[in-house]
């Protein structure tokens, strides 16, 4: 069984060890990296109501726009929603942005 050790941030956060006992070193070693990756930044989650528009995909980076500041911002897509009722479609978009 093989265990890989992580460090988040700067080194000072321990994270959870990531143990695979079915998993080759190499695959490990190509999680780990991913997990270092997804958890290295901190991120600012936010929600939104967005009109309809097919062709949204999780993972998606996409330009949006706060009434409270002067500049529009990115974010990716990490959840997305879509509510139908007999006058309307609606869609609830969860972003990440990098603090």
């Amino acid at each position: 069984m093989s265990v890989i050790e992580v460090y988040r941030g700067d080194g000072q956060r321990i994270g959870v060890p990531i143990v695979e006992p079915l998993l080759s070193d190499a695959a490990l070693l190509q999680r780990g990296v991913a997990e270092m990756d997804a958890n290295a930044h901190a991120f600012n989650q936010i929600d939104m109501e967005v009109v309809f528009r097919p062709g949204l995909r999780l993972g998606q980076i996409v330009e949006a726009m706060d009434p409270s500041a002067a500049t529009p911002y990115r974010g990716k897509i990490t959840g997305i929603q879509i509510s139908v009722t007999d006058t309307a479609i609606e869609t609830h978009l969860t972003l990440e942005q990098p603090r």
